[in-house]
């Protein structure tokens, strides 16, 4: 026979089982890394500004990451317009032989993920191979450094590289000096890492099984520049990559975190390849 008393206990604990299936869930991401183009380079002379590189090789991945959250989803970079799939020879700028094999809009298809449903949007930066298909997310919330917003729509950097991304010019936008929260529960947060350009960013996720990862932009382009220290010759700021990089690397071991250098081949490839996920 039930009473008034056990009936309210028993409520208490399926209210408390609800509640805990709730933060579990909130709290259980999932990062995808998609293939959205790769870099062949002839020469690296350009990887740095003392020759050290001069007339090596080295091929590069140009992943996206799409971290979805119960809160909503994250697109990091767009990677490779998708037209360039069309060109099955690539495109050929001197000493940089840039493909795309598989359209990120294709990919995203996959496990039924459209652009428009995409909550939020966030570049490292606007570069063409980091910015390719932002027009296709302008529905998206686009979150961003206030300088980098600052510098991608000045008349110049916008006559260079505008066609990519100027559609965001006019989103819904979100913009930071420091560091922002996404989803607002400390799990996916974007950082302030200037250098490559006045407002270059990483993202650190926390994820509930295989920890923290901490993405690079193009802080770092490649693994044996991160280790000797080089510096990309495209760099905005010299001194500003420098102080990025150290409190990058105080960060990666303040959170114990998995450094995926976003064009390391190597980092990409140790990757679940998608649709598999990271979680």
């Amino acid at each position: 026979m039930y009473t008034i008393k056990s009936v309210v206990i028993s409520l208490f604990f399926l209210v408390l089982i609800a509640w805990s299936g709730k933060v579990f869930s909130d709290s259980h991401i999932k990062l995808y890394a998609m293939d959205c183009g790769t870099l062949d380079v002839s020469d690296m002379r350009d990887f740095s500004d003392t020759g050290k590189y001069d007339g090596q090789k080295i091929k590069l991945a140009n992943p996206c990451f799409l971290i979805r959250h119960a809160k909503g989803d994250l697109l990091w970079d767009t990677g490779y317009i998708d037209s360039m799939a069309d060109n099955s020879n690539g495109v050929i700028n001197g000493v940089w032989h840039s493909r795309l094999r598989v359209r990120l809009i294709d990919q995203l298809d996959q496990i039924g993920v459209s652009p428009n449903e995409i909550e939020y949007l966030s570049l490292s930066h606007l570069h063409p191979d980091h910015s390719g298909n932002a027009n296709k997310f302008s529905d998206s919330t686009f979150i961003v450094n206030e300088l980098e917003r600052k510098y991608m729509f000045s008349d110049q950097i916008k006559s260079m590289f505008g066609a990519y991304y100027s559609l965001l010019e006019d989103a819904k936008t979100v913009s930071f000096k420091i560091e922002y929260d996404v989803f607002n529960d400390g799990t996916v947060l974007i950082k302030s890492m200037p250098g490559h350009t006045p407002g270059s960013s990483v993202l650190l996720i926390r994820l509930e099984k295989t920890g923290n990862v901490l993405l690079s932009g193009d802080l770092y382009i490649h693994a044996k520049g991160r280790e000797l220290k080089t510096m990309l010759k495209y760099n905005s700021d010299k001194q500003l990559t420098i102080d990025s990089r150290k409190k990058f690397e105080a960060l990666a071991i303040k959170e114990s975190a998995r450094v995926i250098i976003q064009h390391e081949k190597r980092d990409f490839d140790l990757l679940p390849k998608f649709p598999k996920f990271l979680d």
